[in-house]
This record gives structure tokens, sequence and C-alpha cells, in this order.
């Protein structure tokens, strides 16, 4: 994913599009709530946390997880979910200075 847009936020409930660096595009809708957002299309999963670490006072923990999912199947595939993790984590890392 390139970049995720917001176009809705109604409360707790928002909408999104993404496109990805091939051109694809696909729109979520989700739930944003303190400390955790679940986004959800046709066929992508996202789901991202954070929370102030217990044990590193003035630090936080960040997790989250997505996959490409089948319509009509109860399975996730978390296609790329490590690749893309790594990277997301090392930018995020760069902007805050750690």
């Amino acid at each position: 994913m390139r970049r995720l847009k917001l176009t809705r936020a109604d409360g707790d409930r928002i909408e999104a599009v993404a496109r990805s660096r091939y051109g694809m595009h696909a729109r979520f809708h989700g739930v944003r709530r303190p400390g955790r957002l679940w986004l959800q299309s046709r066929f992508v999963l996202i789901g991202m946390a954070a929370t102030p670490s217990p044990t590193a006072p003035g630090h936080t923990l960040v997790a989250f997880t997505g996959g490409v999912r089948l319509p009509g199947r109860a399975a996730l595939i978390p296609l790329g979910v490590s690749h893309a993790g790594r990277r997301v984590l090392g930018r995020l890392a760069a902007r805050v200075g750690g």
C-alpha cells in the first residue's frame, strides 16, 4: 500500500481509500478507537494498535496485522505482511528518531 487517504469520519466509523504502488485501489470501511484501528475492504484487512510500553517509560508498543481475505472463506492469508511490516516499522522508527 503506497497511500491511504481518509475520506469520511463519523464518530468511531471511518472510510478510506488506499492505492497500491501498482495503481490498484481499494475502499476501506473501519472502526477507529483509542489506541486501535481496524480497516476492511472487499479483499484486504488491516489492524493496528498502539499502547504505552509498561517496561520502557516514554516508549510506545506498536502492533499491526493484515492480509488478503477471500470472499466466502474464513481464512485470512497474510501475503507480504512480514516484509511490509519490517519496511513500515523502519520508516516509523526513522520518523520518531528511533
